[in-house]
């Protein structure tokens, strides 16, 4: 073997050393690398008895929650569940959305909590209080990509006097899960959220990722229903059914079951696609049979059977309150309110004789608005108020109030009865809140 061959091999066997040293150098650097945050977090799946802390990062299972009744903790949980999030159909992403349940939570006691460490780079901390049944209890709306803000809720806290207790989504906030991992702002600390599922947020078309990256616990892509005891109120988050579809059989007797087995004097039921509608996907003109027609002529009666006041749902990008109304629109106090709380631009169809406040964003094209819809229960009185707001630069004095309207669990009040422009309507409701 020549002195040149010898070098050659030598030299070549070097290289492969070398080579495998960056790898070895490579791997170790990515196993000790420490996960970031990409968004949250965020609370879910609220319970009386608990509640789940969620977070997204770019690893899988990095990070545990640290909790108690102080800022000291004391208690530590380890990840329940952590999956990846997918963005699109092909394309690979490092995004997981993990999951920790707390369990045995006492209502009335603030919780303080911690997300880090477990291979986590830094901290992110948050607070909770999970309401007594005999406390008040205030909500916040949101769906249709139409997020609500901090502003929002300042607003509505300010205007109420008491802290924010639940935040419900009518469907289609978050769709296909694109922006799941944008959930920053402070108010996902520590107001748990519940969804409702809509036809952009599922994966029934494109295999995207969806809503249940919020929830678990026997909730999937196929069923994604739903009951939530919180405080006062029961909040009966219904099966999907799109479009011009009827509930099935076993649909209805879910529905029912949930209705008539609680001693919750308050009941809501949250859903994405519409019952009534004066919007773009109007119940009088969409679909065949139109949308919504089926639906309620098989739900309504179980609705007002069961003392239930309000369903709310989203998919037509509006505020849209009707009167409250029978299965076939006619209004009566002891009737069930279809309430839509988003607002958008969706371009209105025509005038129902039940539909008691229609409002979207372009009404006004030079000075287009966003809107807040709450919802007050305070002993045997509820009530609904929705303010409007500049899109841009808006401050806590630029809302605007443009409907409301009050109930009890069994019946409505007249100020429901009547359009909010007329004497009871929502001119005269601009004196404080009780």
């Amino acid at each position: 073997m020549t002195m040149l061959a010898v070098t050659l091999r030598r030299n070549r066997r070097s290289s492969i050393m070398t080579f495998l040293l960056v790898l070895l150098l490579l791997g170790a650097s990515a196993a000790t690398r420490a996960a970031e945050f990409v968004g949250g977090p965020y609370l879910c799946h609220p319970r009386m008895d608990g509640m789940t802390v969620g977070w997204v990062a770019d690893a899988a299972q990095a990070g545990e929650v640290e909790y108690g009744e102080t800022e000291a903790y004391g208690k530590k949980a380890a990840i329940t569940l952590c999956d990846q999030i997918v963005l699109a159909t092909n394309v690979s992403s490092r995004r997981s959305a993990c999951r920790v349940r707390l369990r045995g939570l006492t209502p009335g006691v603030t919780y303080h909590y911690k997300v880090s460490g477990h291979g986590m780079n830094g901290e992110k901390t948050g607070q909770f209080r999970i309401p007594p049944r005999t406390d008040p209890l205030l909500i916040v709306f949101q769906g249709d990509e139409y997020a609500i803000t901090d502003l929002d809720v300042q607003f509505v806290e300010e205007r109420v006097g008491r802290p924010v207790d639940l935040l419900v989504d009518v469907g289609d906030t978050i769709q296909h899960g694109r922006a799941f991992y944008d959930f920053k702002p402070q108010l996902y600390r520590r107001i748990p959220i519940v969804t409702a599922k809509g036809n952009h947020d599922s994966d029934w078309s494109d295999k995207l990722a969806s809503l249940h990256h919020f929830d678990y616990e026997g909730r999937t892509e196929i069923k994604p229903e739903q009951v939530v005891d919180y405080g006062a109120a029961r909040w009966i988050v219904g099966p999907y059914v799109k479009y011009s579809d009827d509930f099935t059989r076993e649909q209805l007797t879910w529905i029912e079951d949930q209705l008539k087995n609680t001693d919750q004097a308050w009941k809501f039921y949250v859903c994405h696609h519409i019952f009534f509608s004066d919007g773009y996907h109007s119940t009088l003109r969409w679909g065949n049979p139109p949308e919504g027609q089926l639906r309620r002529r098989t739900v309504w009666p179980l609705f007002m059977k069961y003392n239930l006041r309000i369903a709310f749902n989203g998919h037509d990008h509006v505020y849209q309150r009707t009167f409250p109304i029978d299965q076939d629109g006619n209004k009566t106090p002891e009737g069930t309110v279809n309430l839509d709380p988003s607002i958008g631009n969706s371009a209105r169809a025509q005038q129902s004789p039940w539909m008691a406040r229609f409002q979207r964003s372009g009404d006004d094209r030079a000075n287009r608005v966003k809107g807040v819809t709450y919802l007050y229960l305070k002993g045997a009185q509820g009530q609904v108020e929705f303010h409007t707001r500049p899109q841009e630069n808006a401050r806590l004095e630029d809302f605007k109030l443009l409907d409301r309207f009050t109930f009890s669990p069994t019946r409505f009040n007249p100020d429901a009865l009547v359009p909010p422009e007329t004497p009871g309507g929502a001119e005269q409701a601009r004196t404080p809140q009780p």
